[in-house]
């Protein structure tokens, strides 16, 4: 993501721009990477997307749900002015239990793939009059005012994808309630300070519960505890620079604040059953490069 939107992001929480302004205000680099924040990629023409290296096709009007920390490449389009880019922080838009509920599901927190697409029920015509002019309309109006407006767009764009979800994944009794605003701020921080800090207890202080609280609160939400979802964090963002970085694996390591290279290699091997050179290896990456 580019240090202006970025900037824009951090002061206000939200930004909706076309992709083209997107692109170009990423010095005309057409990868991401979502940090913080929580995307929805309007589409309304056909568009071609690459998620964690897996390609999907998005045929228009649709709209594409993409959760923090995750890596976007948008292929090239025709018509990129007139698709669209939501971000929002979760400290933007959670206010309720309700918005808790949404930001946790699996419109953006999905095992099987890391982007929900689903199709709009209304037209492309109303849906940028809603969601894209009626914004642009109101953004020189009062800051509190736009404020509001911003969270019923989005608002209405979760619901729009909700229909697409089954009632029982949602996980919506009223116990899970009381657990979900807590691990959405557990997610949110660990998807900032995971190369940092990898241990449960951490996190825990930050939220001001016990470690087994936490982990009774992530299992009850997600289904896995707060140790499996830093894991599954720290191996995921590690694969990716084998895979695309130039970095050296000592590099790569100290990147991922471990103490050493061997630390680092332990670790992989662990959770992926091959080295962190037996891995690169498999991609071709820097084959000719002494690592």
């Amino acid at each position: 993501m580019s240090y202006e939107l970025s900037q824009q992001l951090k002061s206000d929480g939200f930004s909706i721009n076309t992709l083209a302004a997107v692109i170009h205000r990423n010095n005309g680099r057409r990868s991401f990477n979502t940090m913080e924040y929580y995307c929805i990629y309007i589409v309304f023409t056909n568009t071609t997307v690459v998620v964690e290296d897996v390609e999907y096709d998005i045929e228009g009007p649709a709209l594409a749900f993409i959760g923090p920390s995750t890596n976007i490449l948008y292929k090239q389009s025709a018509e990129e002015d007139s698709n669209y880019v939501v971000a929002f922080s979760s400290a933007f838009y959670d206010r309720s239990a309700s918005d808790s509920l949404f930001l946790n599901s699996e419109l953006f927190y999905n095992d099987s793939q890391k982007i929900f697409i689903a199709p709009t029920i209304a037209t492309a015509y109303d849906i940028k009059k809603f969601a894209v002019d009626r914004l642009a309309l109101y953004e020189s109006a009062e800051k509190g005012l736009y404020v509001s407006i911003a969270h019923n767009t989005i608002e209405a764009l979760i619901l729009s994808g909700m229909l697409y979800i089954s009632k029982s994944s949602v996980g919506n009794t009223a116990d899970n309630f009381s657990h979900i605003d807590t691990v959405n701020k557990f997610r949110v921080l660990m998807n900032k300070d995971y190369r940092l800090n990898k241990t449960v207890k951490y996190y825990a202080d930050q939220l001001h519960v016990t470690p087994r609280r936490l982990t009774e609160m992530t299992e009850k939400v997600s289904g896995k505890t707060p140790k499996q979802l830093i894991t599954e964090k720290v191996v995921q963002e590690s694969l990716r620079l084998l895979r695309h970085s130039k970095f050296t694996i000592t590099q790569i390591a100290y990147e991922m604040e471990f103490n050493d290279e061997a630390n680092f290699s332990n670790f992989i091997k662990k959770n992926l059953g091959q080295t962190p050179r037996e891995l690169r290896a498999k991609t071709g990456v820097l084959k000719n490069r002494q690592n």
